[in-house]
């Protein structure tokens, strides 16, 4: 079978790392794998054609998806791949436009995050929310099949698609063997050295990963006296940066916060953290919830965070809080980072393989292997 697998560019984001290990997979399976991105540049994968419909990166993102689109339509009908897979919600609008009216080819979308974005507190504007459903109702329609990444996206008009047949729930996977791997070697920074425990969050600084109230929540822990430092790891691409180191300092913690950027290997960081903390507003199904769990880090998690209720087992594996009480959310780090009442994740990543997760996508192309329309 012929794929075009899309994403808007080859960042170091979950979507693209999931879209890497289906590219890989698929061409393992035998299957003609392309990676087609608006943008040109990042790490592609081994034996995996790239095919940027763009030259150069200016521009506004939405300026670039909408100059995508008829790259996207020019290179579908010249490549006649059999389906054309969509593997991040970012490349969603360049994926349903810029295919239009192109014979014989089968759409999926992977709905890779949560696009209600419905709980109490959370940023937005009532015209967001109306497009983000109007969108829903678009991908619904335009789709011969839907992937969710989390049973919390089964909602509106994906729930309608799922009840018909035309979506499945394939949740986010790791193996938990290379990140022990990835995990080995020497401390990355010389904050572990001396004992005080480090909180790490990972994630773009952007509204949506609510470090906002993180950071409220660890002046918290450290006005009630307890000692720790926070690590939070991911790029900034505005001011954001500089707002939180701002916000750190109004609150007295900026000597306490480290912001380092975007690493190579994160693995390193969370094995030696004496928690992983996931504050998010939203989301699909975090890869670095799986990448924390995978190393038995003590969590702690917002509940609106995707799956991170059921990937946690309703609190049994991790502690779950309200994203927007940045009191409970103090009092769940400084009880995970203490060894002796920390309530770690155990065995749970058994039931989040990375095969398994494989075998689903595997199954999902059979059934939406198409029988050749004429144009």
């Amino acid at each position: 079978m012929k794929v075009a697998l899309y994403v808007h560019a080859l960042a170091a984001t979950g979507v693209v790392r999931n879209a890497r290990l289906l590219a890989s997979d698929f061409r393992a399976r035998g299957h003609d794998v392309t990676l087609v991105t608006a943008l040109s540049g990042g790490e592609g994968v081994a034996g995996v054609p790239h095919h940027p419909l763009l030259a150069g990166s200016g521009g506004s993102r939405a300026l670039q998806k909408w100059r995508a689109m008829p790259r996207l339509h020019a290179y579908l009908r010249r490549a006649r791949p059999d389906v054309l897979l969509s593997a991040g919600n970012h490349g969603h609008l360049t994926a349903l436009l810029g295919s239009r009216v192109v014979p014989g080819l089968r759409r999926v979308y992977r709905i890779s995050n949560d696009l209600r974005r419905a709980a109490p507190g959370t940023p937005g504007s009532m015209a967001g929310r109306f497009g983000r459903s109007f969108a829903m109702r678009l991908l619904a329609a335009d789709a011969d099949h839907l992937v969710l990444v989390s049973p919390t996206l089964a909602v509106g008009a994906f729930a309608c698609a799922l009840a018909e047949g035309r979506a499945r729930i394939i949740e986010n996977a790791i193996d938990p063997t290379i990140a022990r791997a990835r995990a080995a070697g020497p401390a990355p920074h010389g904050c572990y050295d001396d004992g005080v425990p480090v909180i790490v969050a990972i994630g773009r600084l952007a509204p949506q990963k609510n470090f906002g109230t993180l950071l409220a929540a660890f002046a918290e822990m450290r006005r009630a006296g307890t000692a720790a430092r926070l690590i939070i790891l991911g790029e900034s691409r505005d001011r954001s940066q500089q707002m939180l180191r701002d916000q750190a300092d109004a609150l007295g913690i900026g000597a306490d916060l480290l912001l380092p950027g975007t690493v190579d290997n994160v693995f390193p960081w969370l094995a030696r953290a004496g928690a992983f903390v996931l504050p998010s507003w939203w989301e699909g199904s975090a890869n670095v919830l799986l990448e924390a769990m995978a190393l038995n880090v003590p969590v702690v998690a917002s509940r609106s965070a995707g799956n991170a209720a059921s990937l946690l087992a309703e609190g049994r594996h991790g502690l779950l809080v309200d994203p927007s009480d940045s009191v409970a959310m103090a009092q769940a780090m400084t009880r995970q980072i203490d060894p002796a009442h920390a309530v770690r994740p155990g065995d749970r990543i058994g039931a989040y393989r990375l095969d398994m997760m494989m075998e689903a996508w595997a199954g999902l192309l059979a059934s939406v292997a198409p029988s050749r329309k004429t144009g």
